[in-house]
């Protein structure tokens, strides 16, 4: 499986109200972040945001200046050919291998590649079975 790396997302902690979400993608353009990856959700009053980025390092900084908690998970990503059937055998290889998935989100613009991020019980296991 070509484009397979062991990546770090920023898992972001934020107040859950209108406009968090303008707020935190605003913050990473004026810092000169490009987004690569996002999962969000609302979770007993805190916004809760899964980040891949283009650099973590700017990005954190900018997010933690104005109050945000942040820190970082280790996970997998996987670029793909965007075709019906390309996620079912990444997760054949994944469950094949008895690898359990912690979760899963990806992103696709309708265009040649799509990008799966896991986090799973063993991603270095998961990197070497999806190389």
């Amino acid at each position: 499986m070509p484009n397979v790396k062991q990546e770090t997302e920023l898992y972001v902690i934020t107040p859950d109200e209108p406009g968090i979400l303008g707020r935190v993608m605003g913050t990473l353009a004026n810092a000169g972040v490009n987004l690569k990856a996002i999962y969000a959700r609302s979770e007993r009053g805190k916004g809760i945001f899964f980040l891949i980025t283009s650099d973590n390092k700017k990005a954190e900084k900018a997010l933690k200046g104005i109050g945000y908690e942040v820190t970082t998970n280790n996970v997998v990503t996987v670029e793909i050919d965007d075709r019906i059937g390309a996620g079912a055998e990444v997760g054949a290889l994944i469950g094949n291998a008895a690898i359990d998935i912690d979760y899963c989100y990806g992103t696709s613009a309708g265009g040649v590649k799509a990008l799966l991020v896991f986090q799973t019980n063993d991603n270095k296991k998961t990197f070497e079975t999806l190389r």
